[in-house]
């Protein structure tokens, strides 16, 4: 069936279907810097809805957000990954410019190059950051490591972690560079926060999670702090619930279970899903399945 549900359904105007994990927030935020009215759609995932009929019609990759423009004059555009839906909403409605700068001018396409910059770099390498140090199954958060890691390589782990994590730091660094110019208050040198800024604003702002420490880098930090100080970003931030992995969020000592709890199920989720892929062909067989989806990763792996 790909007619959504009724509660599902998309309803005159902007149309989020997100959930409460990184880039959904983006949109959030951009919606709420505009002052755009919107309809939030929370796609389950527990009972697999990115994987519907109907979902995949919006969004045949079945991840979040998606969205869905339905136009005064009954016409509907969908979109999905961040970057795209983002540059359509400042296409459509930002026209005195507010979060991004008049097409073909010099500020435009520096601003596309930042926001390329975080879809191809920033946002995958600080995600694989958090694959490696959060939810990687052969250790435990203080690092020991489980039974059967002598069934792969003993160094496996190790080099996983280090290789992203020096990776989310190098580009960190490069974001450091860019803030650190004089007077530069935002990402696109000028008086106001682009699209590139949200982008890139939340990784940033969920450091820690990623394994990177924002401390080292002090005029990252101090953007984030202008950032988080505007009301469309606040407001953002609490769609559809409290943003969970941000620095606040993870060093708080209230939210150790929360944040272990998710570390566990988010592991056997990609577990079972790359095994669910395996079985059904869609992706290639390789010699080291068994060892990475059997005795290697036993589904009872508390983390």
């Amino acid at each position: 069936m790909t007619t959504p549900p009724p509660e599902k359904s998309p309803n005159p105007g902007i149309n989020i279907y997100g959930g409460a994990v990184v880039n959904p927030y983006k949109l959030t935020i951009l919606l709420e810097e505009l002052g755009i009215p919107y309809n939030y759609i929370s796609v389950d995932f527990a009972q697999n809805e990115h994987k519907s009929a109907w979902f995949k019609a919006i969004n045949p990759n079945g991840r979040i957000p998606a969205m869905v423009h339905v136009k005064d004059d009954g016409t509907t555009i969908n979109l999905f990954e961040s970057g795209a839906c983002m540059l359509y909403l400042v296409s459509e409605f930002d026209s005195s410019h507010k979060v991004s700068y008049p097409y073909g001018s010099p500020e435009y396409w520096t601003q596309v190059s930042w926001l390329s910059w975080q879809i191809a770099g920033y946002g995958p390498m600080m995600g694989q950051s958090v694959h490696f140090a959060r939810y990687f199954p052969l250790a435990s958060p203080g690092g020991e490591k489980s039974p059967g890691d002598e069934k792969f390589s003993k160094d496996a782990m190790g080099y996983g972690t280090w290789r992203y994590a020096a990776e989310a730091r190098r580009l960190n660094s490069v974001l450091e560079e860019q803030l650190s110019i004089p007077g530069q208050k935002y990402i696109v040198p000028g008086e106001k926060p682009t699209i590139a800024d949200i982008a890139v604003f939340i990784y940033a702002y969920s450091a820690a999670w990623c394994g990177v420490d924002i401390n080292d880098y002090p005029n990252v930090k101090a953007w984030i702090a202008r950032l988080v100080e505007r009301p469309g970003f606040q407001k953002g931030l609490q769609i559809p619930s409290p943003y969970n992995y941000s620095d606040p969020r993870v060093l708080d000592p209230g939210m150790v279970e929360f944040h272990g709890t998710g570390r566990k199920f988010g592991s056997l989720y990609i577990k079972m899903c790359t095994e669910e892929w395996a079985a059904k062909g869609q992706i290639p067989a390789l010699p080291s399945d068994p060892i990475h989806l059997g005795e290697y990763w036993p589904s009872d792996v508390i983390l």
